[in-house]
């Protein structure tokens, strides 16, 4: 996150930039290229009963690392809606490699802040605890501010709340009991 807010900003955005189309996926594959140079062994996009999956570390780990990357960018249809279909996936796959977590790498290509108004106490990373998962969210901000922070006025922000990432739906049944009992499902945004 720091190299690329702080070294890669520039570059990482003129890659979303030059192509819009496939710069998502052209971010991806600098996500893939850190992660091995870190030394994670990682498959790209295997596929899965959910799709594929952007990366996962080697499978016969227990500690697989499962993630995808999204854009961020109202202005591009990249807003709300689009990450929570992306939150959607992540969930999926962790269910599809029977993982504990995942991680949804959003990259900031708006000058507006994004904000995730979540359940669970702040911390570097934010996450969203749901069905036993943890969806940890990492933002990257890319976007090339042209000036100083001292300048750049008040701060635009676009809040996402836990609600808009996991919709529910509750209903009521009777259980063999003949009392009414509470289900509820995750539904795709």
């Amino acid at each position: 996150k720091r190299k690329c807010e702080w070294f890669q900003r520039r570059m990482l955005y003129d890659i979303w930039n030059t192509e819009t189309r496939s710069g998502e996926k052209s971010l991806a594959w600098h996500l893939y290229e850190f992660l091995f140079d870190q030394g994670l062994d990682i498959l790209i996009e295997p596929s899965s009963a959910s799709g594929e999956v952007d990366l996962i570390s080697m499978q016969h780990h227990d500690d697989a690392l499962i993630a995808d990357a999204k854009i961020f960018n109202p202005e591009k249809s990249k807003g709300l809606d689009y990450i929570a279909k992306g939150f959607n996936q992540i969930y999926l796959y962790t269910l599809d490699y029977n993982k504990p977590s995942g991680y949804l790498v959003i990259f900031n290509t708006s000058e507006k802040n994004l904000k995730f108004a979540l359940n669970s106490e702040s911390s570097f990373f934010q996450y969203i605890q749901h069905n036993n998962k943890t969806i940890f969210l990492m933002v990257i901000d890319i976007y090339p501010h042209e000036t100083t922070a001292s300048k750049r006025g008040k701060l635009q922000c676009i809040e996402i709340c836990e609600d808009d990432l996991v919709k529910t739906i509750i209903t009521s049944k009777v259980d063999g009991t003949g009392v009414d009992s509470v289900d509820s499902a995750v539904v795709s945004p």
